[in-house]
């Protein structure tokens, strides 16, 4: 298939923070505070003489966010023979303790992480009142994952947001896209998008060969958690959420309709390919079928934009009843999306 030739735009565009209108709402009133358990302080400060009480006190605090974490750094149930052995091995590596002495330079305390989520569990509180607020957990876990996501509860791996600059992730040999959302500011961002990608799975994702599963429905259902993590963040601007620079925004912005002219052109939106799906939504360098300038998840930031204008227009529908609504093709038909 051709690859989409855009012209190459300089642009001096004054790019102006985005005023959310409807999603600036007033939470001041709602009682609630999120608190950060630090599994990775309790581990690695423990009196490794005695583990046996270690992991008898971890086991009482933490519970079933122990066992998801024991399954990430791959060391068995904490009940299981050789359990103690593993753990150990774990905790007395080398790299392990550089890892974590790193972490709390980087994260002395979380105080201000704590006031970030809190704020924004309180926008999910004003949105979905009956829905149970997860407790939250931080960890390390040798750059295993970023999140662990289980019922009403998730952990934030604290050596993945080192920094961009970070020297482990040069180390690990990690591409420098990937390495360039590894900070601190986009932690909130990606636990609420986690959660929300949890609450609201895509319809069909276990069936790839579902006439659901195309281009268009994973633009528009991405679209959603990203609309979702607006309304949880309504300050934030809108290149942390989606993880571009200011150039791979601009580009986005400068470029919209060419993008979108393209993908119907080409037959691309209703593509049911599983490579051709990813391609045009995960992460990567650039996105596929657009040139090299374009952010990876360009055609995401398209299905955002659809979503945005399906709720500017649909002013009767709550957020609640957009995170439920599967219909992606209504979606796209009443936001009468044309840029």
């Amino acid at each position: 298939m051709k690859k989409i030739q855009l012209p190459f735009i300089i642009t001096f565009l004054l790019v102006l923070s985005c005023h959310r209108g409807p999603l600036d709402v007033n939470t001041s009133n709602i009682d609630l505070e999120i608190n950060i358990l630090r599994l990775e302080k309790d581990l690695f400060e423990s009196d490794r003489e005695d583990l046996t009480s270690t992991i008898q006190l971890v086991s009482e605090k933490y519970g079933e966010f122990l066992s998801l974490f024991n399954r990430v750094i791959r060391i068995g149930e904490t009940g299981s023979p050789g359990y103690q052995e593993y753990l150990s091995l774990f905790l007395i590596d080398e790299i392990n303790n550089e890892v974590y002495e790193k972490t709390m330079e980087t994260f002395p305390d979380l105080g201000e992480l704590e006031t970030k989520l809190t704020d924004a569990f309180k926008h999910y509180r004003y949105y979905f009142p009956e829905k149970e607020i997860p407790a939250v957990y931080s960890f390390v876990s040798r750059f295993n994952t970023s999140l662990i996501v289980g019922e009403n509860m998730f952990g934030i791996g604290l050596d993945r947001y080192l920094g961009s600059d970070c020297e482990y992730y040069q180390q690990l040999g990690l591409p420098r896209y990937a390495q360039f959302n590894m900070h601190e500011d986009k932690i909130v961002p990606d636990c609420m998008y986690a959660w929300a990608s949890t609450e609201w799975t895509f319809e069909g994702e276990d069936r790839l060969d579902k006439p659901s599963q195309n281009v268009l429905n994973q633009m528009i259902y991405q679209g959603k958690l990203l609309y979702f993590v607006e309304a949880m963040m309504p300050d934030a601007q809108e290149e942390l959420i989606m993880g571009f620079s200011e150039e791979q925004m601009k580009w986005c912005r400068m470029n919209e309709r060419i993008m979108w002219v393209y993908l119907i052109e080409q037959k691309l939106l209703y593509n049911t390919d599983y490579l051709t799906i990813n391609k045009l939504t995960r992460e990567g360098p650039f996105t596929s079928y657009f040139p090299r300038e374009s952010p990876a998840r360009a055609s995401v930031w398209l299905g955002l934009q659809i979503v945005k204008q399906y709720m500017e227009r649909m002013s009767d529908v709550s957020l609640e009843e957009l995170m439920n609504d599967t219909d992606y093709q209504k979606i796209l038909r009443l936001s009468q999306y044309n840029p």
